[in-house]
Formats: C-alpha cells, structure tokens, sequence
C-alpha cells in the first residue's frame, strides 16, 4: 500500500508536469518526430520522465508484494495529487499583482475527492484481493494478446481517422488498456527475480515490457497533446488502468475477490464511484480545463495543416 502510494504520489505530480510541456510544444512542430523533439528541449519534460521511471519501480515494488487488483485500484489516486501539483502550479504562475490564493477549489471538487478516496475504501474492503500466482505462460499470453492488442489497435485507427476530443479520448482509452496491461506483464517479470537474472533476461515477459512500456507512455503524450481539453483524457486514463488490470489478474494471474452477490454489487459501487470523482476531480482541476494562470480559457493551438503539417502527416 505505500509503494502504491508513494507511486501514486510520483505519477501524479510528473503526470501534470508532462501535461504542461506537450502543450507548449509548438502547433508546428507537430511533424513526424517534431512532437518527440519539442519535448526533447524541455527540460521540465526530461526530468518529470526520469520521475516517471521512479514511479514505475514504487509500482513494481508494489506488485512484488500484493496484488494487481490492489495496486492498481490504489494508483487512481494519483489523479488526487495531479489536481493538487496542478493548483500549486497554477498558483505559481498567477501574476504578482494577483492574490496568492489557489481559486477552483470548491464544494463539487471537494466531494469528487471524497468520492474518489471513499469509492477506493469501498473497492478494497469489500474485494479483499487475494494474490495469485503471478504467473502467465505463453499459451495464456495468445488470447490476452489478441484480445488487447485489438482494443489498443482499434482506438488507435479511431484515432487516426478522426480530430479533437474524439482523437485525444481513443489515444487515452488506448493508454489505459497499455498501461493496465504493463502492470500486468511486469507482475510476472517482477515474480521470476527469485530466480536469478538469467531466468529474467531470458523470460518473455521482460521484453515485452520494454516493447509496450515506452508504447503506453508515447501514446499518452499524444492524447494529452491532441484535445483541447487533458481533463477527459486524464478520466479515461485513470479509470481504464486498473480496470484493465483488475480483468487481468482475475482471469489470467489466479488473483481472487470477495465473491457473493453482496460483495459484487459492493465492489461495483465502489468503482462506480470511484469512477464517477476522478471524473469530477479532472473536469474541475484547473490544471486539466485549459484555464490560464488568471482564470481565462486557454485557447487550444489550431492544428497545422500546412504542407507537411501535422494533420498532413497523419
């Protein structure tokens, strides 16, 4: 539980980081490998991913010791410290002659918090999880394949044929089954270090991990760059994460939940309403609507559709 946390808290500051620099990145420079560059000379953008490693090794110290379906579920908090590293960014960049305190904050916001944190207690108590053996062979590893690769392909194409909120909302439900199944993938590589470094060099799951790991990360930086707003974005992120890690450790890891009709209609309601304040929480974080430092819209960068352009590059 605090490596989840401490996780959590690392995602989610960097997260707002990274969100800032792709919007900074130049409408230009959106060209194929421009987009990878302009975040390249941002040194705040270099040094919030560095963050995001140290976030996925607490994540991997995590799933070492418990359950997909309790970290996973516990790493939606992150959503919580992005909102508050968004407010104490925001409140930075306010003009001097502006009063120093942080607007936004309001009863809606403050219940979504509630929701968010009450509806993961929910989760958790009623579910129990139990782990399993963390173990995926190669046979098992065909249809979970298939079946993921052609949900995260289909967003992707989704994503290739259409613009604005639509784009940005198949990117982000395409890095929520990516990251949801990097958890996965890296409970089976973190299960095999008993055996020794030959046996996890040598696994499959290892390199996998190096293949869908930077896959997730790169179609995340993409989603928060195309809508004009990153608050849905974030949404389907962070409710698609544990969702998809949750499906896999029950059927393909032998993780267990509370079963009975009354614990699933409890682990349902907590979800929902996990679910339903990370909603809220990202809608009403400023850092996430694309207001500016003094409260007005932030106007999204129009698409370059100049010859070689990014919208002429698709």
């Amino acid at each position: 539980m605090l490596a989840a946390l401490a996780g959590a808290c690392v995602f989610g500051v960097t997260g707002a980081l990274q969100q800032r620099a792709t919007r900074r990145v130049p409408a230009g420079e959106g060209r194929r490998g421009g987009f990878v560059r302009g975040l390249l000379r941002q040194p705040v953008w270099l040094l919030s991913t560095i963050g995001s490693v140290g976030g996925f090794g607490l994540q991997g110290v995590a799933l070492g010791t418990g359950p997909i379906a309790l970290v996973q579920p516990v790493l939606v908090t992150g959503v919580l410290f992005a909102a508050t590293a968004g407010f104490l960014l925001r409140r930075r960049d306010r003009p001097r002659d502006r009063p120093r305190s942080i607007p936004g904050v309001d009863a809606v916001f403050l219940l979504a918090l509630l929701a968010t944190v009450g509806g993961l207690a929910v989760f958790l108590v009623v579910a129990r999880p139990v782990p399993g053996e963390g173990l995926l062979t190669v046979r098992q590893l065909l249809p979970l394949a298939i079946g993921l690769g052609a949900g995260v392909v289909g967003c992707v194409a989704l994503a290739s044929r259409t613009s604005g909120t639509v784009r940005s909302l198949a990117l982000a439900l395409a890095t929520g089954i990516v990251y949801g199944v990097t958890a996965a993938v890296a409970k089976v590589t973190i299960s095999t270090l008993h055996e020794g470094p030959a046996a996890v060099l040598t696994h499959w799951s290892l390199w996998v991990l190096v293949v869908i790991g930077p896959l997730g990360f790169l179609i995340n930086q993409h989603a928060f760059r195309e809508g004009e707003l990153v608050s849905p974005v974030v949404a389907v992120i962070t409710v698609t994460d544990p969702l998809v890690g949750i499906a896999v450790g029950l059927l393909w890891l032998g993780e267990r939940l509370h079963s009975g009709p009354g614990a699933i209609v409890g682990e349902l309601a907590g979800l929902a309403l996990m679910a339903g304040g990370v909603w809220v929480v990202a809608s009403r974080a400023p850092h996430l609507t694309g207001e500016t430092a003094d409260g007005a819209a932030q106007p999204a960068q129009p698409p370059d559709r100049r010859p070689g352009g990014r919208d002429s590059a698709r």
